[in-house]
């Protein structure tokens, strides 16, 4: 791994470009930096959302925590890294600035803590034909086919006071996690049910239908499903 100064990678590798501006303001070399990582200023929120408006954090971790990014060219850095779910943002924090990867395409994977991160293109359910969506992924279970979690999350409308009932902001509720396969060099598909993760594995169909009736498994729990992927990646 390269032990580089977090500085010189902003400079280096990076376009730093102000959040709710269309111009670009380039750092210095510029040369390399196209070929690899942009930067955006993001410390308020996304586009026209203003977080401190907003009661609660769309974050995993509230704070930052040591991480390290792989780029595709197999090159790694470690810095202070979070999630932002909301705004399907890898936030990367240098000093007193926070800004967003946006050209996560560069990036082969994420590691926050403990949790592994990769982006990739998905669909909602196996006959989606289209797969136009990329997001942010948790790694739960490497190999062949991958097992990822998709974290969400949604804004409660702020609501208007009323007889005996001050007004309450807007806030931010975390939902359910939901679950995706990626099989080698296709899209992640959500599992919704058991129908769409036998589709998914169909090569294995037999067998794995045959080892979630023998082990009582299900696909709304991640531990069953960790076994399931697991599984089916060793035969």
């Amino acid at each position: 791994m390269k032990k580089i100064n977090r500085l010189l990678i902003l400079s280096t590798i990076i376009i730093l470009s102000t959040f709710h501006a269309h111009s670009q303001v380039l750092v210095d070399d510029t040369e390399a930096i196209v070929d690899k990582l942009r930067l955006n200023k993001s410390i308020n929120g996304i586009e026209d959302v203003s977080y401190s408006s907003i009661v609660g954090d769309p974050y995993i971790f509230k704070d930052f925590h040591q991480g390290k990014i792989t780029l595709t060219n197999g090159e790694t850095y470690q810095l202070n890294l979070r999630y932002d779910i909301y705004g399907n943002q890898i936030h990367i924090k240098e000093r007193d600035q926070i800004f967003a990867i946006i050209h996560p395409e560069k990036v082969a994977s994420i590691i926050i803590d403990t949790l592994r991160f990769i982006y990739c293109n998905y669909r909602r359910s196996p006959v989606e034909e289209t797969s136009g969506e990329d997001s942010y992924f948790i790694l739960k279970t490497d190999g062949k086919c991958k097992l990822l979690i998709k974290k969400n999350i949604r804004i409660q409308d702020a609501e208007l006071p009323k007889l005996y009932q001050d007004a309450k902001p807007a806030k931010f509720i975390h939902t359910g996690d939901t679950y995706y396969l990626k099989p080698e060099n296709k899209p992640a598909v959500r599992i919704n049910n058991k129908k769409d993760l036998l589709s998914i594995l169909a090569d294995k169909k037999d067998e794995i239908a045959s080892f979630i009736i023998s082990n009582k498994l299900g696909v709304k729990e991640v531990d069953d499903l960790v076994k399931i992927v697991s599984f089916y990646n060793h035969q």
